[in-house]
């Protein structure tokens, strides 16, 4: 029931335009800031570049793309719930012999379709210099992992704020204001060492560092899935909630 949800899910998403425009707008600005990037590189020596480009690739590319993520997650995962309250078919799911963690597991996984799809451009543009300059296809890749964990957390965060309401566009100004929470606590004002090391480790941006450097740890791994588990469950409890009210 979940694959079959989650099946409906994707061909949902993609039967209507916004998918297809984040993914459009998206690659136009990541080709951009390619260009750039490798303007910057040009008139260097391919000894002078080392691993300087692939720094700099990873960093603009893969973080730029963190911050589209984070804008197109909250509207795709409005339109996955809220809407669906809204309109009033989220009753036909309610009513059908179906576990409630079953309908937000659903949903979640049909929307890592589209956000693996964003993941992997950044991924393909850094690619095609291969045999052209010394780029590391394994830097590349954490990166591209990192990324989309990071959309994963994003779009839980966006079903849990969805659940909290039937208007889409309030649902995404939530999760937005969960999901920027999130990324500044790490630039709280110092009270305490255990204060800050606390803000540090919640703030989403932290861990994604980690990835934008070729270093896949363990503690990064726990945060993103900790964190998307428990939005998802969130989310849980708050249907759950309503369809007992």
């Amino acid at each position: 029931m979940i694959l079959a949800i989650a099946r409906r899910e994707w061909l949902a998403c993609f039967q209507t335009p916004l998918a297809w425009l984040l993914l459009a707008a998206s690659q136009v600005v990541l080709a951009w800031i390619f260009l750039n990037v490798l303007d910057d590189f040009a008139g260097l020596a391919s000894s002078d570049r080392g691993g300087g480009i692939n720094l700099a690739l990873v960093q603009n590319l893969f973080g730029s793309a963190a911050v589209l993520m984070l804008l197109a997650a909250p509207p795709l995962a409005a339109r996955a719930l809220s809407s669906e309250r809204r309109e009033g078919t989220d009753q036909l799911v309610g009513a059908a012999p179906v576990e409630l963690a079953a309908v937000v597991l659903g949903k979640f996984l049909g929307l890592a379709l589209p956000l693996l799809l964003l993941s992997l451009l950044p991924l393909g543009l850094g690619l095609t210099l291969l045999g052209v300059a010394p780029i590391d296809p394994g830097l590349f890749l954490a990166a591209t992992l990192g990324l989309w964990l990071a959309g994963l957390m994003f779009c839980a965060a966006g079903l849990f704020a969805a659940s909290l309401t039937a208007q889409p566009a309030l649902a995404v100004v939530i999760a937005y204001g969960i999901l920027v929470t999130l990324s500044v606590l790490n630039r709280v004002e110092r009270i305490a060492a255990e204060t800050v090391s606390l803000f540090e480790w919640l703030a989403w941006n932290q861990h994604l560092f980690w990835f934008l450097t070729g270093v896949v740890r363990l503690s990064d791994l726990l945060y993103f899935a900790g964190m998307s588990a428990l939005f998802l469950a969130l989310t849980q409890r708050r249907l759950a909630n309503q369809r007992l009210g």
